[in-house]
């Protein structure tokens, strides 16, 4: 079959006209037992923006046509970008609401170009220059929607969940299902909207009351579409995985039983990846462990279970609820480093000097049987010499500090190398018995984290370059260098907010930027800027670098339960190991499967954090539903023309204090000092500026709270 290079410098020749499939595959002499499959080929190609088809069904090099092939990203205001799905496609294009046509957020769509796109300098600005025009859908992903379902005197609709698919989907009073006003549904799309008509559907599924805690987590579940089921034909496979480790097995692997072996995990953790060790040779050389669940021993390749894993590619961690990415018979038993248990691992063995520097390291199979399970609070107790009620050996203990000492210098070492190091504080949400907030806990980057944090990136970084050595196929996790603009207008936001100039492209000067900030209340914001001045960290098929990290070669190995690229991994390693990667047709084999691979984990990661996130904003929001005028202190985090965003101090929930509010005065976007400013009095609300604030309203539909200042004197608000 013809390779896509071919195609694709065909279709951009001079000489090249528009010509439907039939066509080229007269053009290159494709066999009629040929064709089906040269047809799928330039279905992907499509979809892969790599051509593009006009009329009469004829294919065309999209920028030869002035078209782009991308997603649509909505904003909850009305507008939105579509962004190319090949990397070198260009820039995104803004889109108007009116020129979407039948597309909504999400859908991978075709674009018509402007002569000359004049793009916001940052997405999701409503800013309206000359934008692009969509004229044809290419894949709708919204077929079934999330939503409450609502009734006026006239029509019955439902409002999605997503405030991206800002509207509202009508339905018919005999496709309504009997659902009663207030019901948390499901819809299915039937009639795409148009320009100037909204989308048509049928309830498919009444999940039940909004607010109920099931009913949140379940919307949250279809909203997102996470796999949360395994059927009958994985349940059946998992029915011949051993529950024991054999003896035969154990005599082929490295024994470790007789070794001090602890595990550091959450308390309400039940799957337990990874193990470690640490003891002194007799030339005072740290002998450091790392044990990994070996989870590839048990799933093996193409099975069912496998293909659900990949299909799933992560677990998914919701407040009272997780949704494995393998079966509980593998996750929560055999795979898991349990106490006392004997378990498969691969172990990372590394010896280190007295400064952290790596001497040598080796990767062996093992068979390990942890002596106790901490969980980091119990931990971080032990470390600081404060009473528990946990029993633990003085050997132990000591191996402990030990780590903890071990753990600074890896630490050091990383900063020095040009690691930067973020700090974006996160909370935890203990729930009642009904699924309800009782509790809200900033989760504290203790001691014990930072630990285990180090030992598990330094078991990635030598198993990837391990793996890079070998030349084996890679599978690495990179984090690209940042955009030049975007490091540029990141130095420009320091200098408005802190006074301080810095260079950008200097790590060290970026990580002494963070540290110098750590405690005081603009520190959050500046840590979030530059987040988002960075790219996101992928997997990605081959060599690449780890900004942040400061490294050459790094991979995910250390928690092949939950994460598909850590068994991948670990596969890998094991044919190596075999002899079987020596075979060039299981090499090729890999290199043609880890890009879609290395792809479909981005995607799946990135769509677990974003169902994350949305369940514990919504959880948020439950919680302060019955503290509407309770008085908090927060810090601003943003400024716009219509407001400045607050964050709570205590909860880490972020809401919007609008313009309208501020009745004092009448209030300006000064940009040059990030701040909104009175025209009389002066008075200026700055990023950074620590304000108390009164939960005002919150709209669960929009997934949104409002605040106003609070003024002691209570006057009468006209708002």
């Amino acid at each position: 079959m013809l390779s896509t290079d071919i195609i694709i410098q065909f279709i951009q020749s001079k000489k090249y006209s528009p010509m439907t499939a039939a066509e080229l595959a007269e053009h290159f002499h494709i066999s009629d037992a040929e064709y089906k499959q040269f047809c799928d080929l330039l279905y992907n190609m499509e979809f892969a923006g790599e051509i593009v088809k006009i009329k009469q069904k004829q294919y065309a090099y999209p920028k030869n046509v002035n078209l782009m092939i991308g997603t649509l990203e909505c904003n909850p205001r009305g507008f939105g970008f579509v962004v190319p799905v090949k990397e070198d496609g260009g820039e995104d294009v803004y889109i108007n609401e009116e020129d979407m046509g039948s597309a909504m957020h999400g859908d991978l769509v075709v674009v018509r170009l402007p002569a000359k796109v004049q793009i916001p300098k940052r997405r999701f600005e409503n800013k309206r220059g000359t934008s692009g025009q969509i004229v044809n859908v290419l894949r709708h992903i919204n077929e079934f929607v999330v939503g409450t379902f609502e009734k006026t005197k006239r029509l019955q609709f439902v409002a999605p969940d997503n405030p991206r698919l800002f509207k509202d989907i009508y339905i018919a009073k005999e496709d309504s299902k009997d659902a009663k006003p207030g019901d948390k549904v499901v819809a299915r799309i039937t009639t795409w909207p148009s320009r100037h008509l909204n989308p048509e559907g049928e309830i498919t599924e009444v999940l039940g009351k909004d607010g109920d805690h099931k009913v949140d987590i379940n919307s949250i579940i279809y909203q997102f579409r996470l796999p949360h089921i395994f059927n009958h034909k994985v349940m059946n496979e998992t029915k011949h995985i051993p529950h024991v480790v054999s003896q035969e097995e154990i005599q082929n692997r490295l024994d470790l039983r007789n070794k001090l072996i602890i595990t550091i995990d959450p308390e309400d953790a039940k799957d337990f990846d990874d193990a470690v060790s640490l003891e002194k040779d007799k030339h005072g050389h740290w002998q450091l462990g790392i044990h990994v669940a070996d989870v590839s021993y048990y799933v093996k390749p193409n099975t069912t279970i496998d293909n659900e894993a990949r299909y799933r590619s992560t677990s998914v961690y919701l407040p009272g609820k997780v949704i494995p990415m393998l079966p509980e018979v593998l996750s929560n038993n055999i795979c898991s480093l349990k106490e006392g248990e004997n378990r498969l691992t691969k172990s990372v063995l590394a010896t280190l000097n007295g400064h952290g520097h790596i001497i040598s390291s080796e990767i062996k199979h093992s068979i390990i049987n942890v002596d106790k399970r901490l969980t980091y609070n119990q931990a971080t107790n032990i470390l600081n010499d404060e009473k528990t009620s946990i029993h633990i050996s003085d050997d132990a203990r000591g191996m402990l500090k030990n780590m903890a000492h071990l753990a600074h210098l890896l630490f050091k070492n990383r900063l020095e190398r040009g690691a930067i190091e973020l700090d974006i504080p996160e909370v935890s949400l203990k729930l009642d018995e009904n699924g309800f907030v009782k509790k809200v806990e900033k989760v504290e980057r203790d001691i014990s984290h930072k630990l285990i944090e180090e030992f598990m990136l330094l078991a990635n970084e030598i198993v990837a370059t391990f793996m890079y050595e070998k030349k084996m196929p890679l599978l690495y996790r990179i984090h690209p260098e940042p955009d030049e603009e975007d490091m540029l207008d990141f130095a420009d936001f320091v200098r408005t907010l802190e006074n301080k100039r810095i260079d950008p492209f200097k790590n060290r000067q970026l990580q002494n930027l963070l540290d110098s900030l750590r405690g005081k209340p603009e520190a959050y914001t500046v840590n979030l800027v530059l987040l988002k001045s960075m790219k996101q960290a992928v997997y990605w098929a081959g060599e690449g670098r780890h900004f942040a990290l400061a490294m050459d070669h790094y991979t995910h190995f250390t928690s092949p339960i939950r994460r598909y690229p850590d068994l991948i991994v670990h596969r890998i390693l094991d044919q190596y190991f075999s002899g079987e990667l020596s075979s060039p047709m299981l090499q090729e084999s890999w290199v043609n499967c880890l890009p879609d691979w290395a792809k479909h984990s981005s995607i799946t990661e990135r769509r677990s954090e974003d169902a994350e996130r949305e369940i514990m904003k919504l959880k948020m929001l439950r919680f302060f539903k019955n503290r509407v005028g309770d008085i908090f202190d927060g810090v601003i985090t943003g400024i716009q023309e219509y407001g400045f965003f607050v964050q709570l101090n205590k909860y880490f929930l972020e809401g919007l204090v609008h313009i309208r509010t501020l009745v004092d005065d009448i209030y300006r976007i000064d940009k040059k000092n990030m701040a909104l400013v009175g025209t009389r009095h002066k008075k200026m609300y700055r990023i950074g500026a620590v304000v108390k604030v009164e939960v005002f309203k919150i709209d669960f539909l929009k997934r949104e709270i409002d605040f106003i200042i609070h003024n002691d004197k209570k006057k009468k608000r006209n708002f």
